[in-house]
């Protein structure tokens, strides 16, 4: 049985790096994007010591796949509509596993696309898109789909297929000892009300939780 080749990232720029990961654009798909674990030399190299959070013991990682894992259905039968970012397994790579993704990219396919605090701090937030904030809303409501860290900076505005959208990049899954947000919808609307009213509270704008929408 053959063994899927090793795909070689350690000659390529990362184009973001996060709290545990690095993020690379697919050098075999440019609509895909690779994030892989800081997990040593290889990564510190690459970091060229620049800072990091945390040294990943996974526990994160394997959460989000348990999402992917109870969500396969939705994600099949409504792929644009997906709050988060598609999944599409794990690879290996030169300077270790890789998660593969979804890229969500600006319109010239250049860089990924901006993050809702980015949006807010370079006055982009029209009608529009806020219209686009609003229905985010609305699609990670009607899914399972616990939330751990659900800040601005996690949130992404890109380009699925010719359509932009807002999509949870990270921070999902429940990562508590208990995770009643993955058994409870009521809890997890909570958690994510408290979360949209930090997030508005601020970006200088405002979230209505009884409504669930945001309004300049």
């Amino acid at each position: 049985m053959k063994t899927a080749p090793v795909i070689s990232v350690s000659h390529l720029n990362w184009i973001s790096k996060g709290y545990q990961r690095l993020v690379f654009i697919h050098p075999n798909d440019d609509k895909k994007i690779l994030k892989v674990s800081y997990n040593g030399e290889m990564t510190d190299k690459l970091l060229r010591n620049a800072p990091i959070a945390d040294r990943s013991n996974n526990r994160h990682v394997s959460r989000e796949h348990h999402v992917y894992k109870k969500n396969t259905r939705l994600l099949a039968m409504h792929p644009f509509d997906a709050p988060i970012p598609h999944f599409f397994g794990t690879i290996e790579t030169d300077i270790g596993n890789a998660d593969v993704y979804e890229g969500l990219f600006r319109q010239d396919r250049s860089k990924l696309g901006l993050t809702l605090e980015q949006v807010i701090l370079r006055d982009l937030m029209g009608r529009k898109t806020l219209a686009d904030l609003n229905s985010f809303v609305a699609r990670l409501d009607s899914w399972n789909i616990p939330v751990t860290d659900l800040n601005a900076k996690n949130i992404a505005y890109g380009f699925r297929g010719n359509k932009r959208v807002f999509v949870l990049v990270d921070g999902f899954g429940d990562y508590r000892r208990l995770p009643l947000a993955s058994w409870s919808r009521r809890i997890r609307l909570q958690r994510t009300s408290m979360a949209y009213s930090e997030i508005a509270n601020r970006l200088g704008f405002v979230w209505e939780s009884n409504a669930r929408l945001f309004r300049f």
